[in-house]
């Protein structure tokens, strides 16, 4: 009998840590992802080189396949001018060291001196590398306004 008591013990404690390690994960993850809508409009490099795995592939609405340094090199172009970015919508997935982040954002940009709202869907894939969530590939799709 008191082996029985000690495994369940044993499980349920298992079980609490696995739960708040989950836990935990899903909101660093939804943490990086508001990190990295929000460092567009204040050109918030450091942000973006902290949360870009070096390898990351990212692929635009246009089907651009852009690598982390040719992002950050167009965020901080003065031509790129995002007034505005907000995530609307979010759902994180996690398959072991693996993050799927699947949500909604907003935004307006300046084109040609002239204001532009649109929203994005978009799906960022994040890898747990030595105990630190980094983004390895991310798809952005273009929904209008």
């Amino acid at each position: 009998m008191r082996y029985l008591i000690f495994c369940f013990l044993v499980f349920a404690c298992s079980v609490t840590f696995g739960q708040s390690s989950s836990a935990g994960d899903i909101q660093a993850l939804e943490k990086l992802n508001a990190d990295w809508i929000g460092a567009y409009p204040s050109k918030d490099t450091t942000t973006l080189s902290r949360i870009f795995a070096d390898d990351l592939v990212l692929v635009s609405p246009n089907g651009t396949h852009m690598s982390k340094r040719q992002i950050i090199a167009n965020v901080s172009s003065p031509g790129q001018q995002v007034l505005s970015s907000k995530v609307d919508k979010v759902e994180v997935r996690l398959l072991g060291n693996v993050g799927l982040v699947m949500a909604q954002a907003s935004f307006v940009t300046r084109d040609d001196g002239k204001e532009v709202a649109g929203r994005t869907n978009y799906l960022d894939v994040y890898e747990k590398r030595e105990g630190k969530w980094v983004a390895i590939a991310a798809h952005v799709t273009y929904i209008g306004q």
